[in-house]
């Protein structure tokens, strides 16, 4: 086989990072350290609706249970979405002519690859059930592993899942309280951040090739995507989980607890999505969507979403800062 390279000096890098940046699987993590059933495994507010005063004032011993089944059932999610990419980084490598492209798609395999078995050996260490997927997760994952396109491949996996996730594996690695955890969601954060680098970097120079009415196509498929899931706040399916949860730790009261939690976490989703309003701080997926081009003027006028105030606050941060 004789593949061309494009010469893009970012996705090269980004191979190379690969090498550079790897680690082992067994020698770098101490798989030694237990893990006691009553750890929270992270700080007692991470959890949703964790920052609510109702939630704040529930006794520690029910704030660990809640906190410990949240973080099963997120690296049981994580640990079926690795499984999920290796697919999509197998379909993309065999799907692509050029060298640099393909590179990366077989190191994310390997890394996507190293995260599952470290999710799944964690959770083996908990020695817990963790709870069931939800349907909605699942059926996202199933759409994606129907897509055969490495181009809508790519945006999926590595440009919109891999920005929404880098959100949650931030949150664990900065409110891990358990040194095992916060030592692999680490080690796993910077590979993460690699595999969304190179979706940012595809996409943008993909874009940069298309006629104005496919750029617009491009964006009215995901625009509104990401707008939605920054809207997505945490509400009635969550808090389902969190009053299922308070009740399998004895509160008698935990509807009305919850009541109060969803009324509670309403006041602090304003909070922060108003951060964003006023340029303050800037998701992943915001970031991202400016930087691949679809925030345009002219392709934001287009769909009628020139003054939506999550893209005009999007618009009017500094991202380099």
């Amino acid at each position: 086989m004789h593949l061309e390279n494009t010469g893009h000096h970012g996705i090269n890098s980004l191979f190379a990072k690969a090498h550079s940046a790897d680690w082992d699987f067994e020698r770098d993590v101490d798989w030694t350290m237990r893990i006691e059933p009553d750890d929270p495994l992270v700080a007692l507010d991470w959890t949703a609706f964790g920052e609510t005063p109702t939630f704040q004032a529930l006794p520690e011993r029910v704030r660990v249970h809640i906190n410990r089944r949240g973080v099963g059932r997120i690296l049981n999610i994580l640990q079926l979405g690795e499984s999920v990419a290796q697919d999509v980084c197998a379909k993309i490598a065999l799907a692509l002519r050029e060298e640099d492209y393909r590179n990366h798609a077989v190191a994310q395999a390997m890394d996507e690859a190293r995260h599952h078995l470290a999710y799944r050996r964690f959770l083996e260490k908990m020695e817990e059930e963790p709870e069931d997927i939800d349907p909605g997760t699942e059926g996202m994952f199933d759409t994606l592993l129907a897509l055969e396109d490495p181009t809508q491949l790519i945006a999926f996996e590595q440009f919109f899942l891999e920005s929404f996730a880098m959100t949650i594996f931030e949150s664990l690695q900065s409110k891990a309280t358990h040194p095992l955890l916060k030592r692999i969601i680490t080690l796993i954060t910077r590979d993460e951040s690699r595999h969304m680098g190179f979706g940012v970097l595809y996409i943008e120079e993909w874009l940069r090739r298309q006629t104005f009415e496919d750029q617009v196509r491009f964006a009215q498929r995901w625009l509104p995507q990401i707008l939605g899931t920054i809207l997505d706040r945490p509400g009635p399916i969550m808090l389902s989980r969190v009053v299922q949860r308070m009740r399998e730790s004895g509160i008698d009261n935990a509807d009305e607890l919850g009541a109060r939690m969803l009324r509670e976490q309403q006041e602090i989703d304003y909070a922060q999505l108003d951060s964003i309003v006023q340029a303050q701080r800037v998701p992943h997926l915001l970031k991202n969507a400016r930087r691949v081009g679809i925030m345009k003027p002219e392709i934001l006028e287009e769909l009628g979403v020139s003054e939506h105030p999550l893209v005009v606050g999007t618009l009017r941060a500094n991202l380099d800062s």
